[in-house]
């Protein structure tokens, strides 16, 4: 069941390199051969055929889980620890994984929602936690030929599970090691979150080519001008950041001597190319869940006005097709499919959804409908236009509005919600408008905190707007023009427009950024960054623009500590006053 071709890659390093470095993070790190010999007394302990889920942080625990599985013919569930509790308890057991692999320093707090038996939790560092020797497998099974499962957002109000292919798999490796010739030489990041497809793509050919797989530290993963200075530091040559992340990269000075050769990107449009200054390629790709990761890929040119999503990568199939899945002509706008081994072997346990998502070929082999328009450019480029339904794209996660509002509406004092995406670039964010129940009064903070026990950080909406009603149509449906109009306006949800005096220049100069930065008229002094609608993101992008005019250097950590005006203000006062 397991990918063979990486997995012996992997072994043969720890077998002729047992000390070179696999995995480093926060300069501890973990040699091939301790790699292997963890994953393998981890393994001894596993069932056959049987999913294993990898409840685990950023770095070796995840690579332990995942290989150990392999190694006992079973495929893997990447699950991350930072997901709220219910989450995970809803993935585990809709997607009937077998044992839980985690930390003791996750399992602590994680206890009270890791399933008991016959679900085993093991430490993939230490030892078992639980007593016993090989755990049998369950009844159900899964797909023939699953490497791993990764749940995305559901349309449904759930999150799906999606069995991908262990061929699949493969040919990412293959395809990604050939083109942008990694070797046991190069030094590669970890930054997406486990929980994240891209992590795959980040972890496995980086290993099976016998290379340093580095974890970026939390926090500069959002923060370019900080991820600048560390993948320099660091001696990175090839890395993975979302497109956001990848432009502000792109805007940086850079100096000619940097190890860093490729920036891979992808989640998001891009919006313009590289100066040809960079030391280093960027790589624009697009793919799904659904197909393992990468489907096109290109490499930027300086001096593009539109960046393409490039061309398919080899042993995959694309089409452009209209509403009945007949080609359309180049240039013709159409829904874009997917074929070839990557695509993945369905959702689980989602019969309908499986069928209505994965279609049949002219040539009799799976196709997934991907639900976005593109068109196929002269030179055989593919162009991304947009969506074919509601489904969004924030910060490079995919997000289904449907499961927020479902998970909104499930509050007992909400009676409606409707989510929607609001701003381009860096500046999109998720924005929810709720109508209380009857009689019920809605405070926004206690709305938030009830929704961050649901959804994962990246489905909590930026903004949340109480309203005694939605807005409709003259056909009765939701006039969702209206809303996102609205925030503009003078009915921006409960927010009072220049709270607190802004007397101090400093403050005054930052609320300013800030209001520029979100798209408001004012700021008061005392009002959050993070609560007006503010995220990591344009966090980063806020500190940036402060260095630029104070000439200061802060964190995200400090951002998060004190995200009023007038703390900011105080921050950066303290800085300037501090000797140089």
């Amino acid at each position: 069941m397991h990918p063979s071709g990486a997995t012996q890659a992997v072994l043969a390093t720890a077998r002729r390199r047992p000390s070179a470095v696999a995995v480093e993070a926060d300069g501890h790190e973990v040699t091939y051969g301790d790699l292997v010999a963890r994953a393998d007394r981890l393994a001894a302990k596993l069932p056959s055929g049987a999913l294993i889920a990898v409840v685990a942080p950023r770095g070796a625990a995840t690579v332990v889980g995942a290989l150990a599985a392999w190694r006992a013919g079973s495929a893997y569930l990447p699950v991350d620890p930072a997901y709220p509790g219910e989450r995970i308890a809803w993935m585990l057991q809709d997607s009937g994984a077998a044992v839980v692999c985690t930390t003791a320093e996750v399992h602590g707090p994680l206890g009270a929602v890791l399933p008991a038996a016959p679900a085993a939790v093991i430490d993939p560092l230490g030892d078992l936690v639980s007593a016993g020797g090989r755990i049998p497998a369950p009844g159900a099974g899964l797909p023939e030929g699953t490497a791993y499962v990764v749940y995305t957002s559901g349309s449904t109000g759930r999150p799906k599970g999606v069995a991908v292919g262990a061929a699949g798999l493969e040919q990412l490796v293959t395809w990604h090691n050939r083109t942008f010739g990694l070797s046991a030489t190069d030094r590669t990041t970890l930054l997406a979150s486990p929980g994240f497809d891209a992590s795959v793509w980040e972890i496995w050919p980086a290993l099976a080519a016998g290379a340093s797989l580095v974890v970026v530290p939390e926090e500069v993963r959002a923060d370019a001008r900080a991820l600048r200075g560390w993948l320099i530091d660091a001696g990175i040559t090839v890395s993975f950041v979302p497109t956001v992340v990848a432009e502000g990269l792109a805007a940086l000075p850079w100096p000619a001597s940097t190890a860093l050769r490729t920036v891979l990107t992808g989640g998001d449009r891009l919006g313009a190319a590289p100066p040809a200054s960079l030391p280093w390629q960027l790589v624009n790709n697009y793919g799904v869940s659904e197909a393992t990761v990468v489907t096109t890929s290109t490499v930027v040119e300086p001096g593009t006005l539109v960046p393409s999503i490039g061309t398919p990568i080899e042993g995959t199939v694309v089409e452009v097709v209209d509403d009945d899945l007949q080609p359309v002509p180049d240039g013709t706008p159409g829904e874009l499919l997917v074929g070839g081994v990557a695509v993945a072997l369905g959702y689980l346990g989602q019969p309908a959804q499986t069928a209505e998502r994965f279609v049949t070929g002219p040539d009799g082999a799976p196709r997934y409908r991907t639900g976005d328009l593109v068109r196929r450019r002269h030179d055989s480029s593919l162009e991304y236009l947009g969506r074919l339904d509601d489904q969004l794209s924030i910060r490079g996660f995919r997000i289904e509005p449907g499961e927020v509002v479902a998970a909104l509406e499930r509050l007992p004092r909400v009676a409606a919600a409707v989510v929607a995406g609001d701003g381009q670039g860096s500046a999109r964010r998720l924005v929810a408008w709720v109508v209380p129940a009857s009689g019920e009064a809605l405070e926004v903070d206690d709305v938030r905190q009830a929704i961050e026990r649901q959804l994962p950080a990246s489905m909590v909406p930026s903004l949340i707007v109480p309203l005694e009603a939605l807005p409709t149509t003259t056909h009765g449906k939701v006039d969702r023009d209206m809303l996102l109009a609205s925030l503009s306006g003078p009915a921006r949800g409960a927010r009072v427009p220049g709270d607190g005096p802004l007397a101090d220049p400093t403050a005054a100069v930052i609320a300013s950024v800030v209001a520029d930065l979100l798209g408001l008229d004012s700021v008061g002094a005392d009002e959050d960054f993070f609560l007006l609608g503010g995220h990591s993101m344009l966090g980063a992008e806020l500190l940036g623009r402060l260095e630029d005019l104070f000439g200061v250097e802060m964190s995200l950590r400090a951002l998060f500590d004190a995200p009023t005006v007038a703390e900011i203000a105080a921050s950066v006062n303290a800085a300037c006053s501090a000797p140089a």
